[in-house]
């Protein structure tokens, strides 16, 4: 403290030998040391040439050195530098302010990323400027961030010595306890969200959707561009009030609040308020969600048991992905695909797991799986491949039956059905 900084070292990254150095000689060996992440923020100022951009030059010079270096996939975080930045992911969205409305820019904008084909966007949860901001702005700020491609928190220092003031132990026990709830959802998302990463990958289809991506009516996407799609199946109306009011725009359809289980029929819209801890999400009828159990970090153990999450009734399926989440040998096509299909005819529903195509190092040869079925009355008749369910519980409050199953060959078919 109070020690004045050495003078800055200039440098040109658009000059191939100063490039060279600057991420060979100084980068590579902190690569080799373990650091897998670069968060290079802005660019513009690091190469300077008539006719490039600058910040564009910096994310690929980064990425495509972290990836050289490790052998391994990589991901930057860094701003926008126009047309081709999608190859170089991911992207924030600025030094924000703290505010209601910047929220609600924040959203809509979020889910325009996509149009220009930026899959991976995030925001400063909180806002970046400004001091400790209202719990209530706080919480819908982390309710947003969880149904994201990216989760984060990062804020400027009003105060150097109060610290970072985003950080939920700032709110006390309603902050750390509010976190806990949604990053740790967010973490039982992965699965979900990693299918639709390799779903942006393969066919361009962003992970967070504007409502004209999904079919939705012009009159209607166009009007309500404050929802998204997180997917083809989960539909996100973040709260944008103090007071956790909010007019919900439902497509056409038959609709499930993903945390109270309450239906809804679609082709509508309604307001309603929504307690401190709780956003707008909706789950359509007939979709199937995998997930993985809590878990304090991301990738903190093998997907077993699989958790599936069957909403409702009707027709639906879920194809997903799984790699080695490392590896570039996802490129030479060692992946698998689980199929996951959702029927109902005259009362009778059935669910079909697999079986799973494809092979990647470190792959479950078999699983176990849970299945949370959200019904409107308990399930009767239960049965695993012909063979009554033994292992299954009611939870009447959510209307959630959910059954356990043994560890099966995930090259074999599981069949559950019930009435």
């Amino acid at each position: 403290r109070n020690v004045p900084p050495p003078p800055p070292i200039r440098f040109n990254l658009a000059k191939r030998r100063q490039a060279r150095i600057f991420m060979h000689d100084l980068h590579a060996p902190l690569i080799h040391a373990g650091v897998n992440f670069w968060w290079i923020d802005g660019g513009s100022g690091a190469a300077r040439m008539p006719g490039l951009n600058p910040q564009l030059w910096t994310n690929e010079l980064y990425y495509d050195a972290q990836q050289r270096e490790s052998g391994r996939r990589t991901f930057i975080l860094a701003r926008y530098g126009g047309w081709g930045s999608e190859r170089y992911p991911g992207f924030f969205t600025g030094d924000t302010y703290s505010q209601w409305p910047v929220l609600a820019y924040e959203v809509a904008f979020s889910a325009r990323g996509g149009n220009e084909l930026i899959d991976y966007i995030s925001d400063d949860i909180g806002g970046f400027h400004g001091g400790k901001i209202p719990f209530a702005l706080y919480a819908r700020w982390i309710e947003f961030g969880a149904f994201g491609p990216i989760l984060r928190m990062h804020s400027a220092h009003e105060n150097p010595l109060q610290g970072n003031l985003r950080m939920p132990w700032t709110y006390g026990a309603r902050g750390v306890s509010l976190m806990r709830k949604y990053f740790t959802l967010h973490t039982e998302l992965i699965p979900y969200l990693y299918t639709y990463a390799w779903v942006a990958h393969r066919r361009s289809l962003p992970i967070m959707r504007p409502l004209y991506l999904e079919g939705v009516p012009a009159a209607q996407a166009y009007r309500h561009t404050h929802e998204y799609f997180l997917g083809h199946d989960l539909l996100v109306a973040p709260v944008l009030a103090a007071s956790g009011t909010r007019t919900v725009y439902l497509p056409p359809g038959r609709w499930i609040d993903f945390f109270t289980g309450r239906r809804y029929a679609g082709g509508r819209t309604f307001t309603a308020r929504y307690p401190i801890d709780q956003v707008p999400v909706f789950v359509r009828s007939g979709s199937v969600i995998p997930e993985q159990q809590p878990s304090a970090y991301s990738d903190a153990k093998p997907l077993d048991p699989l958790v599936l999450q069957v909403y409702g009734s009707g027709d639906g399926r879920f194809d997903l992905y799984q790699d080695d989440g490392v590896s570039l040998d996802y490129l030479k096509g060692d992946y698998a695909m689980t199929p996951i299909v959702y029927s109902t005819r005259d009362g009778l529903h059935r669910l079909v797991i697999g079986p799973t195509r494809g092979a990647f190092r470190g792959q479950l040869r078999s699983r176990a799986y849970a299945i949370e079925i959200h019904a409107v009355r308990r399930p009767e008749s239960l049965a695993v491949d012909g063979h009554d369910v033994a292992t299954s519980s009611w939870a009447r409050a959510t209307g959630t039956a959910r059954v356990l199953l043994p560890e099966h060959s995930i090259r074999s078919r599981v069949i559950l059905t019930w009435h």
